[in-house]
């Protein structure tokens, strides 16, 4: 397990566009935290590091699920705070996500699911102080 300290929101977006080079296509990160923890603010990073516009990020709480075309696939950035895990399958997510796809998972609950491909990534984000503290787990690449 990593982890660090990110005392703004500059350097959390900087995390997730340092972890969003590490993601192989295929690959789901589970993102935990309470609300404004800054797991919106992470994947506006991870979109600038996958060649995204991490201005077109917002949170999906209400939306539950929004996609952002990217370079090389897109992303698909999933709430289940309201829908549960459950729910977000019967969206039909399943049949959109192809291997060139990446998945960010806000609120994911336990690590079981569905998810795209075999490559699943974890990051726990809590408030410390005036910033925050990160804590994440990477699978080994396939």
């Amino acid at each position: 397990m990593a982890e660090r300290h990110l005392p703004d929101d500059l350097a959390t977006e900087a995390l997730g566009e340092t972890l969003a080079r590490l993601t192989p296509p295929g690959g789901t990160w589970l993102l935990r935290g309470e609300l404004g923890a800054g797991k919106t603010t992470w994947t506006r990073g991870f979109v600038r590091g996958l060649g995204g516009e991490p201005e077109d990020v917002a949170s999906p709480t209400y939306a539950v699920l929004h996609r952002y075309d990217l370079p090389e696939g897109r992303l698909f950035h999933l709430d289940l705070y309201r829908t549960g895990p459950e729910g977000a399958w019967s969206l039909g997510l399943e049949d959109q996500i192809t291997p060139s796809d990446r998945l960010v998972v806000e609120w994911a609950g336990g690590t079981a699911g569905p998810w795209p491909s075999a490559w699943v990534a974890e990051l726990r984000l809590r408030t410390d102080g005036e910033g925050r503290q990160a804590d994440w787990t990477i699978p080994d690449q396939p």
